[in-house]
């Protein structure tokens, strides 16, 4: 097979990956929000309908971004990075900002939420890879390496704190550390930059009651089923008792209410309790799948900004999958974070199926030889450490 016949099966594996998962959320949603069909069946049908029209404004948008220009997004970075600052301030704004278990983390109009740390996520990923690539970067300065990407991912970051949102927290020094990484920084700044990040996050997680009862109840291993630990060992039952058949669509008893948030964070768990073992691991191997094609495609992409905004974009949706599926199975502290293209809810969402946009817009506009020289152009590989 020719590299380029090669290159468009790639985004062909990649569009039904993903559109399999989505189909997959739509499924497990009406079957997960059936708990709701006798005491409130117009909630079941609201959950239905509005996750519909999430995923066609998501679908709208993965079109729009397919096809427009990505350096168009590129050259308007910095103006990306403000809009996600200044959404990220209304959540703090009365009769704008909406309090949700404690935390002011999302923005809520006409009944329709938004959370703008997931805009903050895409927006970073976009200016990082905008600043970072720029041809006349000189990465081996500390003032033009370090100090603008970290001042950026600090401007997102101090909002975010205050809504006590570590996950998203620890989610942007990831995509920090990750692309200075990937853009080529010395390992003596792109390595304590995350790291300084990552242990004050985590002394900030300390200092609160709820987190540190958590991060404790994670490290006993789950001994208080009734406490902090209920959830995840309700979600533990549940994959345990789907063995590796299923008890079958829509038969799940943990959804009666007895595992929290199982239509958002902790839909993994009743899909693996009613379809059983095997169609779980079905489902992560979609992920693997999704993650290796983005992979191939960012590799591949016409300059040095495309990179490292398709590996950033791809790191954001693999990332957030690895971190669900390890909260669910107990394998990491229990940390409310959606399962891309799965759970309920349009925020996520968006930022995915956008992140696919921009992926099939770099694969698009690859330039391809018809051989069968599949490497990484000499010019990039010189300046990108992937």
């Amino acid at each position: 097979m020719k590299l380029g016949a090669f290159h468009r099966q790639v985004g062909y594996l990649l569009l039904v990956s993903s559109l399999g998962l989505i189909a997959i959320g739509l499924v497990m949603l009406a079957s997960a929000g059936g708990k709701f069909v006798l005491d409130r069946p117009s909630l079941w049908g609201g959950l239905l309908v509005r996750q519909l029209a999430w995923v066609g404004l998501g679908g709208i948008t993965c079109g729009i971004l397919a096809r427009w220009d990505y350096h168009w997004f590129l050259h308007r970075s910095a103006f990306a990075l403000a809009l996600a600052f200044f959404c990220l301030l209304g959540c703090f704004v009365p009769g704008l900002g909406h309090k949700v278990h404690g935390s002011w983390r999302w923005i809520e109009v006409a009944g329709w939420r938004f959370q703008p740390s997931e805009l903050a996520k895409g927006a970073l990923v976009v200016f990082l890879a905008a600043y970072l690539g720029h041809p006349n970067r000189k990465l081996s300065r500390f003032t033009e390496a370090c100090a603008i990407p970290v001042a950026a991912t600090l401007l997102l970051a101090g909002p975010i704190l205050v809504s006590r949102d570590l996950g998203s927290v620890l989610f942007l020094l990831l995509t920090l550390g990750a692309l200075l990484f990937c853009a080529g920084c010395p390992a003596r700044w792109w390595v304590p930059v995350p790291v300084a990040g990552f242990l004050a996050t985590l002394v900030f997680a300390l200092a609160i009651p709820e987190r540190r009862a958590r991060i404790v109840e994670f490290f006993r291993h789950g001994e208080d089923h009734l406490g902090k630990g209920y959830q995840i060992y309700q979600a533990l039952i549940a994959l345990g008792s789907g063995g590796t058949q299923g008890l079958g669509l829509g038969n799940s008893r943990q959804k009666m209410y007895y595992l929290p948030e199982s239509t958002t964070d902790f839909i993994f768990p009743i899909i693996g309790e009613e379809l059983g073992l095997w169609f779980a691991l079905s489902v992560v191997f979609a992920y693997v799948l999704v993650v290796l094609c983005g992979g191939w495609i960012s590799l591949h992409a016409p300059d040095r900004q495309g990179i490292l905004l398709g590996t950033g974009l791809t790191l954001l949706v693999g990332a957030q999958a690895v971190a669900n599926l390890g909260v669910v199975t107990g394998l990491l502290p229990n940390k409310g974070l959606p399962l891309p293209f799965v759970s309920y809810g349009g925020s996520n969402l968006l930022l995915c199926m956008g992140a696919l946009g921009i992926l099939f817009n770099l694969q698009r506009q690859a330039q391809w030889k018809d051989d069968e020289d599949c490497s990484l152009p000499e010019r990039y590989r010189q300046s990108v450490r992937i």
